[in-house]
């Protein structure tokens, strides 16, 4: 089955073309409310040049709700983590949203994947609800993420029975056992020191929840899609498993992928046909060359990975993670042999750019978010995904995002650096030689003995430049003097 026009290729108008190359103008207005006199305008690009495809069709913000902050001063953010406790309030939760939804609906962002959406903490059901009517008012698809296996499930944490942790109290029984037996947990490093738990796979009762839990979800909360993890922080190593099984598994299992994934996504489909689909792979599209039998988070896909996509429904998305590409020695090159076919399914690239997962959070990434875009195209990827948790005030998480909207539009087909640094990020930074500018200071994060330079410069500028110009100077400014200020020097 295949939702309507999930392959069709986006209409994007003349005026919709000329906008993406106005995005840093119209960021300038989203941050600030209005554009400061004396700023520049973004320049135009002639309308009979310019394309009318978008070579990147799709691109979504994927978020943590304990991570998220976009209503900026107020307690309780927290900057990095995954199953973290909440420590905002509902007020706060949905105007962090909110804002983000805006956001996205200014700058063509087409769908916002959020992780511990359903929370009692937060407001549950009805929280959710009023987050929906936001998205429908910007015109944003919002997906929830579900981890089928682990991450607690369709209600992520509270008196709910489509929570996964707390059945798993209930029905110890149903859980994930390692080798030895002993059940299969996993621990929250970083903020709390709470368990939590994975369910069997391979057992029927676990099956069934999976499905009654995500058909209770689309009939109770308007959403859009949802996104679908079966889990990457350990295999179930019982016996029903282990027979089920025909090849090596890692922290996480492509036969577990094969097995559950078509199951839930027959139980989204059941109540909502068109639903936006997504499948977390954990995996690079490239084949897996390493010494190991399964490689880990990030690592190429295996020798069975094809087989096991083969069982997955037709048109939904498959998400690969675009991170190690580039790194390691020798160095991980995409290849023709990791290219993507887009006959039955729809494939994006996410990466952990500007974040503490993969550098610093809300750092500009824009060279490797160029990068991916350039190679997804080429590979056959339409769809990318970044991190959005981030509040675009901060100047190297709005540049990333604004990137993430020019680079493979319309206005950008190619992805080309030079013309985002020209046509989105010259007028937000005083000109497009500030621009490029810009970018090689930013860069000095990793040169601390240049960075005392580098301030005088940066701040010297400040004064000659339009104040929202200014202000994101400061920013980086800022942002550089943190990796090399001690107190009293």
């Amino acid at each position: 089955m295949q939702p309507p026009g999930i392959f069709g290729r986006k209409a994007y108008t003349r005026r919709d073309t000329l906008r993406l190359s106005l995005g840093g103008a119209l960021a300038a207005v989203g941050a600030s409310g209005g554009r400061a006199s004396g700023e520049p305008s973004a320049s135009r690009p002639s309308e009979e040049t310019v394309p009318v495809e978008s070579p990147i069709q799709t691109r979504m913000f994927w978020t943590w709700d304990h991570s998220t902050e976009w209503k900026l001063n107020c307690p309780g953010a927290q900057t990095i983590g995954a199953c973290n406790y909440y420590s905002r309030t509902t007020e706060w939760f949905e105007e962090d949203y909110t804002r983000l939804l805006e956001f996205c609906g200014r700058h063509h962002i087409d769908a916002v994947v959020i992780w511990g959406l359903l929370r009692d903490h937060h407001g549950g059901v009805e929280s959710a609800k009023r987050l929906c009517e936001a998205a429908a008012r910007n015109k944003v698809r919002l997906l929830c993420g579900v981890g089928l296996c682990v991450y607690g499930g369709v209600y992520y944490e509270g008196d709910s029975p489509y929570s996964l942790d707390l059945r798993l109290q209930k029905h110890p029984e149903l859980k994930a056992v390692r080798a030895s037996g002993a059940p299969l947990e996993f621990r929250s490093r970083v903020y709390g020191n709470r368990t939590y738990y994975h369910a069997c796979p391979s057992r029927k009762e676990n099956q069934d929840h999976v499905a009654e839990s995500l058909e209770w979800l689309f009939k109770n909360v308007p959403l859009d899609g949802v996104q679908i993890e079966s889990g990457d922080t350990g295999v179930c190593e019982c016996k029903l498993c282990r027979d089920r099984r025909r090849h090596p598994v890692g922290k996480f299992s492509w036969e577990d992928m094969a097995l559950l994934h078509p199951m839930a996504i027959e139980a989204v489909r059941s109540v909502k046909p068109d639903a936006w689909i997504v499948c977390e792979t954990y995996s690079h599209p490239e084949p897996h060359a390493g010494p190991d039998e399964h490689p880990g988070f990030g690592g190429g896909k295996t020798a069975w990975a094809d087989e096991c996509l083969a069982g997955i429904p037709d048109g939904v998305f498959i998400e690969w993670v675009y991170d190690q590409l580039g790194k390691g020695v020798p160095k991980r090159v995409w290849t023709q042999a990791g290219n993507l076919d887009n006959t039955r399914h729809r494939h994006i690239m996410r990466a952990h750019l500007g974040t503490y997962w993969a550098g610093t959070r809300g750092e500009p990434a824009l060279d490797g978010i160029a990068e991916m875009a350039r190679e997804s195209m080429v590979h056959g990827a339409d769809g990318l995904s970044l991190f959005g948790e981030v509040s675009p005030f901060h100047t190297g998480a709005e540049l990333n995002y604004l990137g993430l909207e020019n680079l493979g539009s319309p206005a950008n087909p190619k992805a080309d650096l030079d013309v985002f640094l020209r046509e989105v990020a010259a007028p937000l930074l005083g000109g497009e030689s500030n621009a490029r500018d810009y970018l090689r200071y930013a860069k000095l994060k990793h040169q601390p003995s240049r960075i005392p330079d580098g301030l005088k410069a940066i701040y010297s500028r400040c004064g000659s430049l339009p104040p929202q110009a200014a202000r994101r100077w400061a920013w980086l400014g800022n942002f550089l003097a943190s990796f090399v200020y001690r107190e009293n020097a």
